[in-house]
């Protein structure tokens, strides 16, 4: 496309709309790069900026969450920034009010607290110690650096604190308590009486004229599904695989090896002396020296650590220190470990903490594979390797070629590339390149269909990429009657008992209500019933819906509560509500008492700072851009 622009832009009508470009870009262009104005900010929150930069961070993090929790299932609509925008700003500008009444109230967070934090995160632990590579590693896949994670987790810190001190102000009333242990412990009986909806089913008959109403009253619900066939061009890393030569996998395996000799760990244990007001150099350098003749001679080096060492945490485990990769302690130390061999004592050596006898415990270094079980990874590592750049220009090229074309013949035909036709596909496949959420969109895509443009490049993975043209459209036709008379027969028969079945619910319900009993009423029509005794919220015995509805009728006065309900399989359930009893907090047993307490409290602290956090939103000033 370019060098077709290229190749048009001579002659005289050409370079006089050149100067009709040019003029206004002299007068107005130019001056643009000397403005300094700043742009806009996406919103301000009581006279505080949230600037573009922010929300677009705010959105790419969203989009890092979806994509982790959903990966390739989800549908590429959900990633549209201008989906993504309101969210992310809402959640920017709660932030923001909670940063500002932060530092109203002096609450801060110091660089200690931040980075004994980081140090105690689980995610960040080698071997039960922090390790600093792990926590570069880390960010570097979730794609932060460590001084923008350190400010997301400064402001969470803060907003925590912030929390926390609001809900710890809280203050819930005897009353409250009494009210909150009332409805969570409350115990109710009742009885219900099923009314199965296979019990109709078997009796419902429907006839061709009913069949054939339906259809013709709901024909929107019986169409085809509209279906598609594209043509397509499909660029792969395969495609730009080249021969790789006994040279280059013996230079790969060879760096292979280098890199694991350089990842050596070495587990060091110590019996350390400090110089102190009690101990001089020399008595703790001789009393070293000693010690290392014992344990050359036989004596144990773990007992000795045991004996000696000013070292609190490793002298109780006979002077182990754990693994070190070259980093992990003083240069001296370092230096030291890595001259010895397996299960020897170093001379005494000399750090700021004092005097150390090193003994290298043992060595791990990472598995290498032999070159012939290597070779087959090697060889399409170095493939892959060289044909990614090349991937990478061929996408381009194409992105470019069928940006105008009007089909894919012409991009085919440039680029030495075949194009193929797809089969017949409708929404509902999954099948083939219809396995990407992004092709069936593009597919299914009105603007491409009705101007017959070709679609927008598309990434499948790094190593795949399509190019769609729609080739032929099928849109939703009504369906025959004949190929759906036994689903409307189906559903028909599925009303007709519903509604049989809700009468006969209705006509227990007004027996009930007059006065009946659960039981008399159940065995005159033939049905079952079951009695609850003191059930409670919390009985997983109890259908959950039952349950839920028991809960949810009113107390029984002089009028009987009764109510029914429809299950998920049609099934009607006739409740009749017969007695409430609220918890009693001084019927509970201590340990029960105390953790209804508790609950009682966290809810309190839970709307308290609701509160709080309302009454912030509503006297501050927010202009969203």
């Amino acid at each position: 496309m370019l060098q077709n622009i290229r190749n048009n832009i001579q002659g005289t009508a050409a370079k006089v709309i050149i100067a009709i470009i040019i003029v206004p870009f002299a007068l107005f262009g130019i001056d643009s790069l000397f403005s300094s104005s700043a742009p806009s900010a996406a919103a301000v929150v009581n006279g505080e900026k949230i600037s573009e930069a922010e929300l677009q961070q705010a959105i790419t993090l969203q989009k890092r969450r979806l994509l982790s929790m959903m990966g390739d299932q989800i549908d590429p609509a959900m990633l549209d920034d201008a989906i993504l925008r309101k969210p992310a700003l809402n959640t920017l500008i709660k932030q923001q009010l909670l940063l500002q009444a932060a530092q109203a109230e002096d609450i801060e967070i110091s660089n200690a607290q931040l980075n004994a934090t980081i140090a105690a995160m689980p995610q960040f632990e080698e071997d039960g110690r922090f390790s600093q590579e792990r926590y570069e590693q880390v960010l570097r896949m979730q794609g932060y650096n460590s001084s923008f994670f350190k400010q997301l987790l400064k402001s969470d810190l803060t907003i925590q604190q912030l929390s926390t001190a609001v809900a710890g102000s809280a203050f819930i009333s005897e009353a409250e308590l009494s009210r909150s242990v009332g409805l969570l412990y409350e115990s109710r009986d009742f009885h219900y009486i099923n009314v199965p909806l296979a019990n109709y089913s078997k009796d419902v008959s429907v006839s061709d004229e009913e069949v054939a109403s339906y259809y013709a009253n709901n024909a929107e619900s019986f169409l085809s599904e509209e279906q598609v066939r594209f043509s397509y061009i499909e660029l792969t890393e395969q495609q730009f695989y080249e021969p790789v030569s006994e040279d280059q996998v013996q230079a790969e395996y060879q760096r292979m090896v280098d890199i694991s000799d350089a990842q050596v760990e070495r587990e060091a244990a110590h019996i350390l002396l400090d110089i102190n007001d009690e101990r001089s150099r020399e008595d703790a350098l001789a009393t070293l020296q000693k010690i290392r003749a014992d344990i050359v001679a036989g004596a144990d080096f773990g007992v000795e650590a045991k004996k000696i060492s000013v070292d609190a945490g490793s002298a109780g485990n006979e002077g182990l220190l754990g693994f070190t990769s070259g980093e992990s302690f003083p240069a001296e130390f370092e230096e030291a470990l890595a001259n010895l061999a397996v299960g020897e004592v170093s001379p005494v050596v000399e750090t700021e903490a004092g005097l150390h006898l090193i003994k290298l415990v043992s060595i791990r270094k990472p598995e290498v594979q032999s070159i012939e079980e290597a070779r087959l990874n090697i060889t399409e590592q170095l493939r892959a390797q060289k044909a990614q750049p090349r991937l990478v220009g061929a996408v381009d090229t194409l992105k470019d070629l069928v940006f105008n074309a009007e089909s894919l013949a012409m991009p085919a035909k440039e680029m030495d590339l075949s194009v193929e036709q797809g089969e017949w596909l409708s929404k509902n496949s999954d099948e083939g390149l219809f396995s990407f959420p992004s092709v069936k969109q593009a597919a299914f895509n009105p603007e491409l269909r009705s101007q017959g443009l070709n679609s927008d490049v598309i990434e499948l993975s790094p190593e795949r990429y399509v190019v769609i043209h729609i080739e032929e459209y099928k849109a939703p036709e009504p369906k025959a009657l004949e190929s759906v008379r036994n689903e409307i027969k189906s559903v028909l028969s599925e009303n007709k008992a519903e509604a049989a079945a809700e009468i006969k619910a209705s006509e227990i319900q007004a027996e009930l209500i007059a006065g009946g009993r659960a039981e008399a009423v159940a065995k005159e029509q033939g049905l079952n019933w079951n009695a609850v005794l003191d059930g409670k919220r919390s009985d997983i015995n109890i259908d959950s819906g039952i349950r839920n509805q028991a809960f949810a009728m009113p107390r029984p006065d002089s009028n009987a509560s009764v109510s029914t309900l429809r299950k998920n399989n049609g099934d009607r359930v006739v409740l009749q509500l017969l007695d409430v009893r609220y918890g009693d907090l001084s019927a509970l047993n201590e340990s029960v008492a105390l953790e209804a307490k508790k609950n009682a409290y966290r809810n309190k602290s839970s709307q308290e700072f609701s509160a709080y956090f309302n009454s912030l939103w509503e006297s501050a000033e927010i202009k969203i851009n």
